[in-house]
């Protein structure tokens, strides 16, 4: 299974890769950028990036880095800085990482703080909005001659690969004939009168059943896919495919509504800005339901705000949902052989500190959890920074 950016956006399998990295030296860079206007002719955002690269290389040469091993790191970033066409096709928000002479970037529509950072991983806490806090669905483009996957959030929507599972039309399944079949052939009366051709009741029911013939095959191969997810399956189809669909799906999250009409020469682009209409309320919806209850079990042992507990749980997968108020973070250093945390209380602990919201942001979301970032007023607690549900 392949997928495929499109606008370069980030993609939860991408996010997962990132989070998955330990490396001496893993570099973000956060900087807000701008779409149009007097600020991208003047090159605001070169500017931003040029003022970060001169602070990344004063913070490298700190950690003993030699000048080659510098320039390795600063070579793909300074040459961003020459691209004029990058510079003029931005988002809100621009994210670099960086890991030896590697370097990727995504323009998101994200408005991020200026920051750099530093670690043996990489800082993704930023990024949790463009998935768990937005939503994360599926968008399956299903025609008798088409079928397509996206997996998709509020802001991006990405193309998973699915031809090694599913067929591709309806004469995969059926063979070239089907269109026939529904036919019935009835000579023409009177002179030299065409041919001519009616529907007939067992046409009609023969259409039907090479239509579920076509729609279990592909059903099949999605369940080899999607078995262990749990996000909502949203279908664009012709209406009286929707229910046909439901009755055949091993799918238990399909979504109860579906955008209708023939989807075959229809915008991806455009297909996901209306898809995003129908999910929005019901993700909305979910992180007032998780509020309610870390509020109706903050009483028991099943929720908690101390993050030395958070973040062994989270590492373990104990974490059904967490709650982050934006902006704030606490660093220290995790200790994964005794499960206990130890927090930068002093200036000698700088150079190995970590963020530890990040550390349990991400693990609870590689681990299949629920990350929400929320204002001051809208955290499930009064005076709370961070809030987590354990599973069990």
């Amino acid at each position: 299974m392949e997928q495929k950016e499109r606008n370069n956006l980030i993609s939860l399998k991408t996010f997962r890769q990132l989070a998955s990295v330990h490396d001496t030296h893993c570099i973000s860079i956060y900087l807000p950028t701008e779409r149009a206007g007097k600020q991208v002719d003047q090159k605001h955002g070169q500017l931003r990036l040029k003022n970060h690269l001169k602070d990344l290389r004063s913070a490298l040469e700190e950690k003993g880095l030699n000048e080659n091993e510098i320039k390795e790191i600063l070579t793909g970033p300074k040459e961003l800085l020459e691209d004029v066409h990058f510079w003029r096709n931005q988002s809100d928000g621009l994210a670099l990482f960086l890991q030896g002479s590697e370097m990727q970037f995504y323009t998101l529509p994200l408005h991020f703080e200026s920051r750099t950072v530093v670690a043996d991983h990489f800082y993704l806490l930023p990024l949790i909005p463009f998935f768990n806090d937005d939503g994360r669905f599926y968008l399956l483009v299903l025609s008798l001659s088409k079928v397509e996957l996206f997996e998709c959030s509020s802001h991006s929507i990405t193309e998973v690969f699915i031809e090694d599972l599913t067929p591709e039309n309806l004469e995969d399944v059926v063979g070239t004939d089907y269109k026939d079949k529904s036919l019935q052939h009835r000579s023409g009366q009177g002179g030299g009168a065409g041919a001519m051709f009616h529907g007939q009741g067992a046409g009609k029911d023969d259409k039907k059943m090479e239509t579920e013939k076509f729609f279990r095959a592909v059903d099949d191969g999605l369940m080899k896919l999607l078995h262990n997810e749990d996000v909502p399956l949203l279908l664009a189809c012709v209406d009286h495919h929707h229910p046909l669909y439901r009755e055949i799906t091993g799918y238990q999250y399909l979504f109860e509504k579906h955008i209708g009409g023939n989807p075959d020469n229809t915008d991806p682009l455009l297909l996901h800005e209306e898809a995003w209409l129908m999910v929005e309320d019901h993700f909305r919806n979910e992180r007032e339901s998780k509020k309610k209850q870390i509020q109706d079990l903050s009483a028991g042992g099943r929720t908690t705000g101390e993050i030395g507990n958070i973040v062994p749980a989270s590492v373990e997968g104990r974490v059904d949902t967490l709650f982050i108020q934006d902006g704030k973070d606490r660093f220290g250093v995790y200790d994964g052989t005794r499960r206990s945390v130890i927090p930068e209380t002093d200036a000698d602990h700088r150079s190995y500190r970590a963020s530890l919201y990040n550390l349990a942001a991400v693990s609870t979301i590689r681990n299949g959890g629920q990350v929400f970032l929320a204002e001051a007023d809208e955290m499930p607690l009064k005076d709370t920074e961070i809030q987590a549900l354990f599973r069990y």
